[in-house]
């Protein structure tokens, strides 16, 4: 059997001298933010740390590159094509683009971040630069790991999140090269101690099948299920178990007093867009509709997370179809949004399935894709390319490079700036770009989503990935977690794949933010109804038509 290869952080040249002492760890990575402001020459102690014992070091390049940072990034990039580093780890499209220009004479690894979950994905990176490994996400599917190995005959590696859990059918498999350590390290000794344990679990893990990682890594979400253990893993507080803090929740919200005089026409300057996950929420806009006497809505999104209790009754494909016609009957534009997360084992079935809806009467006006390797096989796919698309908030793009990484490959209709860390930073963006993509959207009201991964925390059984073998109650919705650390309450819903999704306990209402999103450039305003009851539609259109007339 051979030997699984363990990667681990660095905070300073010197832990590569010690690590390299004290444990087998030969491979180790630093990130790049340790080399911004000018500090390039930095790079240089590591490479020598790494060469006098014998090891590699790699470059992380993570998710959360900005506008600001990326003329130091391209100067990073071509400093590091002569530092003698053994290769970088990419989670950003934008590094992806900046590279495709390049001949490197390192490794190029895509890391977990970038959330490939299936060949396809493989494909589109492999377009800009050959891929050297892939640190592959959803390691709890062995399965589509081994898929994947099968395929792609490349090094795989995974993080060691839940590898007590799992190291021993890892193993068994043949299909894992490298396990990668990540997590929030306060020292070095921390770090010292995670990789003995982890070489620890790899050499014994029968005896290490259930004990805790003491350190924790949780990705981009700020939560992330472990239903290995039953633990809610939290990025800011403390860990808890799940099945003990699910509540029951009611969403909380005053009533607008609507004028006499309000006007629910259209606007020309810009647009009102709806993403729902329920057909009760489109019975209740036709009745607002109806009492108002117009349409005020430009267009709909649905299809990303379909109301379980709808799914109980009906097929998505007949969800689809209702939802089609709805917005025919009303002259809304409908956009198809697809799933975040598509292992391989799920890929070809859902493509196939998606597709036979876009080329069905009546089409969808747009596409939002929301995984990588989605967008890769839609813009190759001749028989539907020809439908506009939107970037939605499970790819992330949070700089312009990124942005011009995929509208070079395929136009891009839309994109939602949404999932940007804050509004500032979605501006400085957008600007950049406003020229370049037809309609930019943001979210001004409704449900503000939080961060998540994993599977529905009201069942405890890991084996339960399909809603057919599901006896959880989540088709009464209502449900909410309960963080014990941080006294925050978190209500949440989950789509037709059993995934998690959750959100802030409070209804978003950032009508005031509006005039100067539209003078930056936005033009398409999202109301996120995912989890919230259809009787809210028209509590938050009055406040929204109110509040406009008033001006």
């Amino acid at each position: 059997m051979k030997e699984i290869v363990v990667v681990a952080p660095v905070k300073k040249p010197e832990d590569i001298d010690l690590f390299s002492q004290k444990t087998h760890c030969r491979d180790y990575y630093v990130y790049y933010k340790k080399f911004l402001n000018n500090n390039f020459e930095y790079v240089n102690d590591f490479v020598e740390a790494a060469k006098k014992n014998n090891c590699h070091i790699f470059i992380n390049f993570k998710h959360d590159i900005t506008e600001e940072n990326l003329p130091e990034i391209k100067k990073m990039l071509k400093f590091l094509k002569s530092a003698g580093i053994d290769g970088i780890f990419i989670n950003s499209f934008a590094i992806l683009e900046a590279i495709k220009v390049f001949k490197l004479p390192f490794k190029v690894i895509v890391d977990s971040y970038f959330d490939i979950h299936n060949l396809s994905g493989i494909d589109f990176v492999n377009s800009f630069h050959k891929v050297d490994e892939i640190i592959i996400t959803e390691e709890i599917y062995l399965k589509n790991i081994v898929k994947i190995k099968k395929y792609t005959k490349l090094p795989l590696a995974i993080d060691a999140d839940n590898l007590p859990w799992c190291a021993e059918d890892i193993e068994n498999s043949g299909a894992v090269d490298k396990v990668v350590i990540k997590g929030k390290f306060a020292t070095s000794e921390e770090i010292l101690e995670g990789i003995e344990l982890v070489e620890n679990i790899l050499a014994k893990p029968k005896i290490f099948k259930n004990h805790k990682l003491p350190f924790k890594h949780v990705r981009k979400s700020i939560y992330q299920t472990n239903h290995f253990s039953g633990d809610m893993v939290s990025a800011e507080g403390k860990n808890f178990k799940f099945s003990r803090n699910i509540q029951t929740f009611e969403w909380e919200i005053k009533r607008a007093r609507v004028v006499k005089e309000v006007n629910f026409e259209k606007s020309d300057d810009f647009k009102i867009n709806l993403r729902l996950s329920e057909l009760a929420q489109l019975k209740e806009l036709e009745k607002y509709i109806k009492k108002i006497g117009t349409n005020p809505v430009y267009s709909i999104e649905y299809g990303e997370i379909l109301s379980t209790c709808d799914l109980s009754t009906s097929s998505f494909n007949e969800i689809i179809m209702k939802v089609k016609k709805f917005c025919k009957k009303h002259d809304i534009k409908f956009q198809l949004s697809t799933p975040r997360i598509l292992i391989e084992r799920d890929f070809d079935r859902v493509y196939e399935y998606v597709k036979q809806l876009l080329l069905a009467a009546p089409v969808p006006d747009s596409l939002i894709i929301n995984n990588i390797g989605y967008f890769w096989a839609v813009i190759n796919d001749s028989d539907i390319n020809h439908i506009p698309i939107e970037i939605g908030q499970g790819i992330n793009l949070l700089n312009s490079l990124s942005i011009k990484c995929l509208n070079n490959l395929a136009p891009i209709n839309a994109i939602d700036f949404t999932s940007f860390n804050d509004m500032e930073s979605a501006l400085r963006t957008i600007k950049k770009v406003r020229n370049e993509i037809p309609n930019l959207k943001y979210t001004i009201a409704g449900n503000i989503r939080v961060p998540t991964q994993g599977l529905c925390p009201l069942n405890n059984d890991s084996a339960i990935i399909s809603r057919l073998s599901c006896k959880a109650p989540c088709h009464k919705g209502g449900f909410a977690l309960k963080d014990p650390s941080l006294k925050k309450i978190y209500p949440f819903t989950c789509d037709g794949f059993c995934r998690m999704h959750m959100f802030e306990d409070k209804i978003l209402e950032d009508f005031d933010k509006i005039e100067i999103l539209h003078k930056a450039g936005v033009n398409e305003f999202v109301f996120d109804f995912s989890a919230l009851h259809a009787k809210y539609i028209p509590i938050l259109f009055n406040k929204f038509f109110t509040l406009k007339n008033s001006k």
